[in-house]
């Protein structure tokens, strides 16, 4: 479309009124009168902070965590590497702290082969090969057993190697083997028939003077790296030390395995034991499993440990050895079935247990500690604002008990009464 010169001049006068407008209101907003200056010159007003003062209990309390273990631990050491791998990782960690371990459970998965738990009391001490007798193939059949009616006749024989195939099919993993040359015996004809003709073909090496032959035979073997036995099944997993695709070193277990009855120990600090070892001390149990439930008896134990590392390492007593400290526990007594959720209770799960130190009357006057002051003389003083006008006046208090940032006081000299306003800070006084 083509625009006549009409609507060019109109078009210009229209932006030159738009910007005339706005160059007026911007000049409007920037003029003041003499007096506005003057008021946003002067120095603000004296003003207050003040607070309430609260009539109500309050309740001096010290809060420390306690964990929950079992009776029994039973530490996994670490497996030698399998036959041809220099160094043994762990490949797979197919359990998480918590979870059972019963017979026949893979708890870590070492260079690609598998540790199986199995019910015994002595560890694993050679690789057992079918043919083997002993008192620890006795104990493979017992632990066989339990999962497929293994006789136990303390010999590895065919039955103890089809339930041994069983139990690595069940897992997922080829059981694993071993080659052996075996000498077969042979008949009186085969020596007489073949007589002339080993004499002829003698080049020199190992003679079969008997006619015997040798044959390969291929023999299941159970390493010792495999199995891990355990005295009492089923078992949870307490603590996991090996790290995916890292190498399973021999300084730690790989993990640490629990059984037995439930307890709740607490590591104390100085302060929090010499609190407990006064008498008719009142505990809480708070966030954690036993929230809401009684705290029953407890018992201190001081218990000899390696000191702490700093930057360097342990710190070394004399003569280079370890330095040890003492460190106090208390071990409280509960009963595991008054847990709604035991079966879900993990080993190192926490619990939040709370002292009381001290307790106000119900109708203690309650003032945050920031709105105590010393005065010349060494008084404990509180401002009270009072309603009309402003005034202000000191009250002398006496401060019986202290807990998170608030006080309970008592008017020593001067009245003080809940809801009165107590001075917490003053904005723009000189010499505040």
């Amino acid at each position: 479309m083509r625009l006549k010169k009409s609507h060019v001049v109109s078009g210009v006068l229209a932006l030159a009124l738009i910007g005339a407008t706005g160059t007026a209101w911007y000049f409007a907003m920037q003029a003041q009168t003499p007096a506005q200056r003057a008021e946003e010159a002067a120095e603000p007003e004296d003003s207050v902070i003040t607070v309430r003062v609260d009539q109500d209990q309050l309740i001096e309390t010290l809060e420390f965590d306690a964990v929950f273990k079992r009776t029994g631990d039973f530490s996994v050491p670490a497996p030698a590497a399998p036959e041809g791998i220099e160094t043994a990782l762990a490949s797979k960690i197919p359990l998480e702290v918590g979870d059972e371990v019963k017979a026949g459970t893979v708890i870590l998965e070492v260079s690609g082969r598998p540790m199986i738990a199995l019910e015994g009391d002595v560890p694993a001490y050679r690789d057992l090969t079918e043919g083997d007798t002993g008192p620890d193939v006795k104990q493979l059949q017992l632990a066989l057993q339990q999962l497929y009616g293994t006789p136990q006749t303390g010999t590895f024989d065919a039955r103890t190697v089809a339930d041994v195939k069983k139990l690595y099919d069940n897992v997922g993993y080829d059981h694993a083997t071993k080659s052996e040359e075996v000498a077969t015996e042979g008949t009186g004809e085969e020596d007489t028939a073949g007589g002339d003709e080993g004499a002829e073909g003698d080049t020199g090496g190992d003679e079969n003077t008997g006619g015997g032959q040798a044959a390969t035979v291929e023999r299941v073997v159970v390493p010792s790296s495999e199995v891990v036995f355990l005295p009492d099944l089923p078992m949870q997993v307490s603590k996991i030390n090996a790290q995916q695709s890292a190498p399973v070193g021999t300084d730690q277990p790989v993990m640490v395995l629990a059984s037995g009855d439930w307890k709740l120990e607490a590591k104390l600090d100085e302060e929090t034991a010499a609190e407990l070892s006064k008498e008719n001390v009142e505990l809480e149990f708070g966030d954690g499993p036993m929230e809401g439930q009684e705290v029953g008896e407890f018992e201190l134990e001081v218990r000899e440990e390696a000191a702490e590392q700093d930057d360097s390492g342990y710190y070394e007593g004399e003569e280079g050895e370890q330095q040890t400290q003492e460190v106090t526990y208390a071990v409280f007594a509960f009963d595991a079935e008054k847990l709604e959720e035991v079966e879900e209770l993990v080993p190192e799960d926490e619990q939040e247990v709370t002292l009381v130190k001290a307790r106000s009357a119900e109708d203690a006057l309650i003032v945050p500690l920031s709105a105590l002051w010393t005065d010349g003389e060494g008084r404990t003083m509180l401002t009270v604002l009072e309603d009309e006008g402003g005034k202000e006046r000191h009250v002398e208090v006496k401060v019986t008990l202290r807990h998170d940032g608030r006080g309970v006081v008592e008017p020593v000299e001067g009245e003080l009464a809940k809801d009165d306003e107590v001075v917490i800070a003053w904005r723009d006084r000189e010499n505040a």
